[in-house]
């Protein structure tokens, strides 16, 4: 069926001044937006960033946001959202050896055993709140059979929202030569996640008990890692959700997200030298967005598109596209409102259901932003049933009126024939 529509809103990244996009960039930009000088306005400690509008994907704020590095835990963002898209959350899952033999047993872990059942999300908590490392190996086998192929599966996964260089080998997150990421595809795969409420809700948890099994007689009790979710030095009090990770070689990286007066922002910081230099640098990402940028609604001009849907050159339907709601842009504090222009974009047209529809927003001329559209697809029925059959008795209709007119004509002709006296 037709996927919901991503999201209502739409939320554009300008730097103030001399008013330049800063790389503003979605899964598929319609065009290469202007791009400013990278300055680290910030001072940030990560050797690389990014701050994106959670509801599309536009970049306020990045520092080396396309640097391949390593992610550590946040790569636990990936696996879960696929999890729960994937299996159902009732499900009762069980660690097999490899699951548990093929991670570093110092490493974190909720010492789950051969041939433990418990509940997928009861491992899905685990995974994000004790960042248990076992724990990722069971869901991840748990979905794809084996773990090499659930990192295929993460890869096509990490693509198809928006990733562009990232590599992952692995659902857990420790350290491999060939699993990389960036701050950037990090953010779109978060973005991506938190559409999906039950990670939302996981993103957010604080404190989760995780019920005995039958290896286990006690409860294990799960607390996020995220100290801007505790009542602690660095709590934050928009922020939602979040996920640390930490190795030698990634240095301290963290996922957040936060929301204040419409704004949904997603933090990425990775490559930090110190724990607490990653909560000072994502809280000084968090305040840039929600300082400097304004929330401005425009209603919606662009009416339903109306298009044809096809499989190469053949038409096998037709879809409308709707915006149905009006879009809340997110502007820095000195822009022009009267500048922003709307305008819609059909692709991937002959590619049969896969068939997009955006609004594109545009800023005097320049590609800032876009949403994608609800679609409601129709489909021709091609079958011989629907399609030839229907033809063929067409065919045969139009050959019985002939012959049926044909006759008439005799019969007329043969009357008039008949009763017309002949002079003798």
């Amino acid at each position: 069926m037709i996927k919901k529509i991503f999201s209502s809103l739409l939320c554009i990244g300008l730097i103030i001044g001399n008013y330049l996009p800063l790389f503003a960039e979605d899964t598929e930009p319609t065009s290469e937006p202007t791009a400013t000088p990278v300055v680290d306005s910030l001072a940030l400690n990560a050797k690389t960033a990014v701050l994106i509008d959670a509801k599309t994907g536009m970049v306020l704020y990045q520092k080396n946001m396309n640097e391949q590095r390593y992610p550590a835990s946040i790569t636990k963002i990936l696996t879960n959202y696929i999890a729960l898209e994937k299996l159902d959350s009732s499900a009762v899952l069980s660690a097999s050896a490899t699951a548990i033999d093929n991670i570093d047993r110092t490493s974190s872990h909720i010492w789950l055993d051969y041939g433990e059942e418990a509940p997928m999300i009861d491992l899905v908590y685990a995974s994000i709140m004790a960042s248990a490392n076992d724990a990722s190996n069971v869901l991840a086998e748990a979905v794809s059979g084996t773990q090499e192929e659930f990192a295929k599966l993460m890869n096509e996964v990490a693509t198809s929202v928006g990733a562009k260089n990232s590599n992952f080998s692995n659902a857990h997150g420790l350290n491999d030569d060939g699993h990389v990421t960036t701050a950037y595809d990090m953010a779109m795969i978060t973005r991506a996640a938190l559409r999906n409420e039950k990670f939302k809700e996981v993103f957010g948890q604080v404190r989760y008990d995780m019920a005995p099994t039958n290896k286990q007689t006690e409860t294990r009790v799960f607390s996020t890692g995220n100290e801007m979710l505790k009542n602690s030095k660095y709590s934050y009090e928009y922020v939602t959700g979040g996920k640390t990770g930490w190795t030698e070689d990634a240095g301290y990286t963290m996922v957040n997200s936060a929301t204040k007066d419409n704004m949904d922002l997603i933090g990425v910081v990775m490559g930090c030298d110190s724990g607490d230099a990653r909560y000072e640098d994502m809280t000084k990402l968090l305040n840039y967005g929600f300082n400097n940028y304004k929330t401005v609604t425009i209603s919606n001009e662009i009416g339903d598109v109306h298009s044809e849907v096809k499989e190469g050159s053949k038409v096998i339907g037709e879809v409308d596209f709707t915006l149905a709601n009006s879009l809340n842009v997110l502007l820095p504090m000195s822009v022009d409102e009267s500048l922003i222009v709307l305008e819609t974009e059909v692709r991937k047209q002959d590619e049969g259901s896969n068939i997009e529809g955006y609004a594109v927003i545009k800023i005097d001329g320049d590609v800032v932003g876009e949403v994608e559209l609800e679609k409601h697809i129709t489909l021709y029925d091609l079958s011989f049933k629907g399609s030839t059959l229907p033809k063929i008795v067409t065919v045969i209709d139009w050959i019985s009126v002939g012959i049926l007119a044909l006759f008439i004509g005799l019969k007329v002709l043969i009357f008039i024939m008949k009763s017309t006296k002949l002079p003798e």
